[in-house]
């Protein structure tokens, strides 16, 4: 099972730090996609293939909102 959840971040020094402690820390595997929005901040999206506590998630920088899922509807 695929665990997605998604941060916009404010910064590329927040954003490279998130990353890192996903993959180092957590030792998360799965997909990680870092997108620059529009004003300047970015979106980092998550599929994980296990599951990561909701206060994990929380105490990353950045705002939680939806992640899109990586799952295609024919």
């Amino acid at each position: 099972m695929i665990h997605s959840f998604a941060l916009e971040i404010d910064t590329r020094k927040e954003l490279d730090q998130a990353v890192k402690h996903l993959w180092e820390k957590l030792g998360i595997t799965g997909e990680i996609e870092a997108s620059p929005l529009e004003d300047g901040r970015w979106l980092l999206t998550v599929h994980s293939e296990r599951a990561v506590r909701d206060a994990t998630i929380d105490a990353l920088p950045g705002k939680r909102v939806k992640a899109k899922s990586i799952i295609s509807k024919a």
